[in-house]
């Protein structure tokens, strides 16, 4: 009797220690895959502040570069309307008419996440959806501005002064300032100034988006 006793003891003993293994073997397993996870989130979050740090300096290299575009072409309009001599006119007022620099979103990280199926690793649900907001809401709306921007140059203003003004070769001026008074050049001259200037406070609303962004993330982290 004492035998069985004992041998069903070291039965369930057995057992146990079967189950103890398992039990251990799959925490273990939990852990080492709870592990990776947090590896990955913290790498794809420290990539997204870098992308958003270029972002933001892209951003404001455009937001500069357009001032100094809209104090040119401001200025088209002040000799224009003073009658300014041609003398006045150099041809930096005449290029910033059609010149213009676009913005160009640092969005590699943030495909990955999607095409991979690692998104799954942002914890933070309020942070997936200011994701998707700036990715695909807001830079989308910025590229669509751009565009208008870019078509307007390219097939009107860029093609109607090189056609129209005569640059002088022996000095930094034009030969007359005709062209640029006609009501066609001032039409397409004041959408270009309204566009560019209304696309300098999108610019403007998208760096403060990404500071804040930013801001979340590297929040996050730290916890």
């Amino acid at each position: 009797m004492a035998k069985q006793k004992n041998a069903v003891v070291l039965y369930f003993l057995e057992i146990l220690v079967v189950i103890i293994g398992i039990t251990a073997a799959f925490a273990l397993d939990r852990w080492s895959s709870n592990n990776k996870e947090n590896t990955l989130e913290k790498n794809y979050k420290s990539s997204l502040v870098a992308d958003l740090d270029k972002d933001i300096k892209d951003l404001q290299m455009v937001i500069d570069s357009t001032n100094t575009i809209l104090k040119n072409i401001g200025e088209v309009f002040q000799f224009n309307y003073t009658n300014a001599s041609v003398e006045s006119y150099k041809r930096r007022h005449v290029v910033s008419t059609y010149l213009a620099s676009y913005f160009y979103p640092q969005n590699g990280t943030y495909v990955s996440l999607i095409n991979s199926g690692d998104i799954a690793v942002i914890k933070d649900f309020e942070l997936k959806k200011e994701l998707s907001d700036l990715y695909n809401v807001k830079y989308k709306e910025i590229e669509r501005i751009d565009q208008v921007i870019k078509n307007l140059v390219d097939n009107m203003i860029q093609p109607y002064m090189i056609q129209k003004v005569e640059f002088s070769i022996r000095r930094d001026g034009i030969g007359s300032a005709g062209p640029l008074k006609t009501n066609e050049a001032t039409n397409m001259i004041g959408s270009m100034f309204n566009l560019m200037s209304a696309r300098q406070q999108a610019y403007q609303d998208i760096i403060a988006q990404c500071d804040s962004l930013k801001s979340k993330i590297q929040k996050g982290r730290a916890d």
